[in-house]
């Protein structure tokens, strides 16, 4: 069975787990803390550099966004409506469409629906950064330090395991139809929901069998017999753990100061 594609870098990819999620919980504090577009477009960059550092393509990182677009089409035509009542700066209230007596397009709407379609992108990106970087060993000593019941550690492990391997097989059911002559993605809505399905029957029957297999194979090696993991290597800080410590505590530090002096990064 395939696991999650892993990549590891000299740089990134060897931090310790932590680490990663120090930078992640930064990541959302600070996401959360200004709602220009700006702050948020670096927060990108940066995101995007560190994974072509990692050796991973644009289409690898933005592959999972495509689904998402009838969302971010949504959240751009909402926010741009929205109220003025928000907004710190005068220019961002001025209505530039008025569509009814309360129903307006704004500069601060727009911006602000920039700004969330920036936070979901930075979001999914980074996740995808620590789970292509990370083995699932990091993840079950994590979850040990985090005293996590083992059932519960090996859920969420076997749910970031075996989803990317219902992906591949789902791709192969696809490839497999479409030699039979039957493209799901081509004829009207009815045609591509009927495909559909017959993709899905395979899918959810490969399931089981995966579940099935994984069952007899937990069975046969004892699982749940001893309440603890045997760990086979344990987590450790490196200086360069220490020194994402230091820039975690920085940049926190650094958006307080920001976000209470100037209204600096609002809209």
């Amino acid at each position: 069975m395939n696991s999650l594609p892993e990549i590891h870098s000299a740089g990134f990819g060897s931090l310790d787990i932590r680490s990663k999620l120090l930078l992640f919980i930064l990541l959302m504090v600070l996401t959360l803390m200004f709602n220009h577009p700006a702050w948020h477009g670096i927060m990108t960059l940066g995101i995007v550099g560190a994974g072509l550092g990692m050796g991973l393509t644009f289409q690898r990182m933005f592959s999972r966004l495509i689904p998402l677009f009838p969302l971010f089409l949504l959240i751009a035509i909402f926010t741009g409506f929205s109220s003025t009542s928000g907004f710190i700066h005068p220019e961002n209230r001025a209505p530039l469409l008025v569509v009814w007596k309360t129903l307006c397009l704004t500069r601060g709407g727009i911006l602000l629906g920039i700004t969330f379609l920036l936070r979901l992108v930075n979001m999914v990106v980074f996740t995808l950064l620590i789970l292509a970087s990370t083995p699932l060993d990091d993840f079950i000593n994590l979850f040990v330090k985090l005293r996590f019941p083992p059932s519960l550690s090996f859920m969420i492990t076997t749910a970031l395991r075996f989803v990317p391997a219902l992906d591949k097989k789902r791709a192969l059911i696809i490839t497999a139809q479409r030699a039979r002559g039957i493209d799901p993605d081509q004829g009207g809505w009815l045609w591509r929901f009927k495909a559909h399905i017959a993709i899905m029957i395979p899918l959810i029957v490969n399931a089981i069998l995966i579940a099935d297999q994984l069952t007899m194979a937990l069975m046969n090696r004892g699982f749940g017999y001893r309440n603890q993991w045997t760990i086979l290597s344990r987590l450790c800080f490196t200086k360069k753990d220490y020194l994402i410590l230091t820039v975690c505590a920085a940049g926190l530090a650094s958006g307080i100061f920001i976000k209470f002096h100037g209204n600096w990064g609002m809209i």
